[in-house]
């Protein structure tokens, strides 16, 4: 499967509100997500308000550091997926995030010698970050 990354977008399969398994033939409903963390034990999908999914919580200043999860989905819904869980790939983001200020650009390439971006307010007046 494609290397997913946060800001990407995946259709599950539902059956009475839960996750289940994308082969199963008796789903009630096809649900998109935006996965918002990745982490050994899967992909931690956003699930807004007006959606009912069973096992979803809410995410905590613990999921934001150790998940990588960023700060604005605190207090919001997630669920967390292995791999297999996924029934298909909605969308994924082309472009890459800002190492230090942890902004997404459209089409952007990496610029340093790590494989990362570095924006040009960043690298050009890195005292405000």
């Amino acid at each position: 499967m494609v290397k997913l990354k946060p800001g990407d977008r995946i259709n599950c399969r539902l059956k009475e509100a839960k996750v289940v398994n994308p082969f199963d033939p008796n789903f009630d409903d096809e649900k998109t997500f935006e996965i918002i963390g990745i982490s050994d034990k899967g992909y931690y999908l956003f699930v807004p308000d007006y959606m009912n999914v069973a096992d979803s919580y809410k995410v905590t200043k613990y999921d934001i550091k150790g998940m990588g999860i960023d700060a604005r989905y605190a207090g919001e819904y997630c669920i967390c997926i292995p791999e297999k869980m996924i029934y298909k790939v909605q969308h994924i983001q082309d472009g890459m995030a800002c190492k230090l200020c942890k902004e997404f650009y459209n089409y952007a390439s990496p610029n340093q010698d790590d494989g990362t971006l570095i924006c040009w307010s960043c690298r050009t007046y890195p005292p405000y970050h």
